[in-house]
């Protein structure tokens, strides 16, 4: 519980690192405020790259976080090394962005007159602001509920109040660019360049996501958990509908993700040569990150970025009808032929027959629910282009110029 703070060295670099980075950053913003005449105040140029900048740091600081509680290595407090990266981070996108909504009466004005500053903010740049509201008061409330309450641990820390504040907070802010560029006609139609910040805000967003259904992702979990093995006994689990079941929940929950979040970006763009592998990398990385540095689902996510790079040649011709599916099916592809090798480590049996059923590795799972699995994922995908575009949109798209 809390007060006890078993390890003093923690609680000393929590202010060296906190202090510390948000004096670089100041020295930084101060050099820029001189050779720029000022810093962009919102919706000016540079305004979303140095928000994007910020939120980056905090997620950053998410994942090294996120790690340390996933491994344990947490003490009982709130001040740890981890939680200053974050947090220093967040203090200083909140100092820009109390900064870049400063209205023309100055600080009297906006203390007096707060949410009318707030509401006078053009709705395409309110999820950056409130976002970062949002994650300063979950933050607070983050810092008195690790030391009244203690520290989560594990699927925990998916739990806490505070946290999902935090997570919300977090997705709001580094997705600041995205709704920015939305209502402007002309983004994201000068090739890659002109789609970084799109790609960092919406890849930045799915991390948080999948941190928050971790639990939900075969990627992270031990073959043994989830694949059926009958007599031959590899497998953790006898009970084959159990052992099936807990694979597809994970299997549909993150095809969904998936494809949901290509939608997003294909809704309102055409994606440059390069824009889905960096959206994908961010997956690739976070996910190497959740599953405590295992070099196998980093090269699972590498995989998959590539497949969905290369797919676009069938997006440009096919449209989002079948460039969903194909990425949403491939998810678990690449599931099954790194499966392979572990399956290889534990059996030199590939198949098997139980009554009239024929199950494979490396799942174990029966012929008609292995391939099934695929066209379930795919159909996910292909629902998904049916909800996320009306007749007519990303049916036959142009390519980038």
């Amino acid at each position: 519980m809390s007060g006890v703070h078993a390890d003093t060295g923690l609680l000393g670099s929590f202010p060296v690192i906190f202090f510390g980075s948000l004096i670089i950053a100041g020295i930084i913003a101060l050099y820029f405020h001189r050779r720029l005449d000022g810093l962009p105040k919102i919706g000016e140029r540079f305004y979303d790259p140095i928000v994007l900048i910020l939120g980056l740091w905090c997620l950053g600081g998410l994942l090294i976080d996120a790690f340390a509680h996933i491994a344990g290595n947490v003490d009982d407090t709130f001040f740890t090394p981890w939680h200053a990266i974050w947090y220093s981070g967040s203090a200083a996108y909140g100092a820009y962005i109390f900064y870049a909504i400063m209205p023309e009466g100055g600080l009297k004005q906006l203390i007096n007159e707060p949410f009318a500053t707030l509401k006078n903010i053009e709705s395409r740049h309110k999820p950056g602001v409130y976002g970062i509201i949002v994650f300063a008061v979950s933050g607070f409330g983050d810092m008195l509920w690790h030391e009244f309450l203690g520290v989560e641990e594990n699927t925990d820390i998916l739990l806490s109040p505070t946290h999902i504040g935090l997570f919300i907070g977090l997705m709001m802010s580094v997705t600041a660019p995205v709704w920015s560029a939305w209502q402007d006609d002309k983004s994201g139609k000068d090739g890659f360049s002109s789609q970084i910040l799109l790609a960092f805000g919406i890849g930045a967003a799915w991390s948080v996501i999948l941190l928050m259904v971790r639990y939900a992702n075969l990627w992270f979990a031990p073959l043994q958990s989830y694949c059926y093995s009958g007599g031959i006994n590899f497998c953790d689990n006898s009970d084959y509908n159990y052992a099936l079941e807990m694979g597809l929940e994970s299997l549909f929950i993150q095809a969904v993700l998936t494809s949901g979040f290509i939608a997003l970006f294909l809704k309102r763009w055409t994606p440059a040569r390069g824009t889905m592998f960096v959206i994908f990398m961010f997956h690739a990385v976070s996910a190497w990150v959740y599953s405590e540095f295992d070099n196998s689902v980093f090269f699972m996510g590498l995989t998959l970025a590539a497949i969905a790079e290369l797919g676009l040649f069938f997006y440009h011709f096919k449209g989002a009808s079948f460039y969903l599916p194909m990425v949403a099916a491939s998810q678990v592809l690449v599931l099954l032929a790194f499966s392979l090798q572990k399956v290889s480590d534990i059996s030199d049996t590939n198949y098997w027959i139980e009554g009239v059923n024929i199950h494979v590795i490396p799942f174990g799972w029966s012929i008609h629910s292995t391939v099934g699995a695929v066209v379930m994922c795919a159909v996910i995908g292909w629902f998904t282009s049916i909800l996320a575009f009306t007749r007519g949109q990303a049916v036959n798209p142009t390519a980038p110029e």
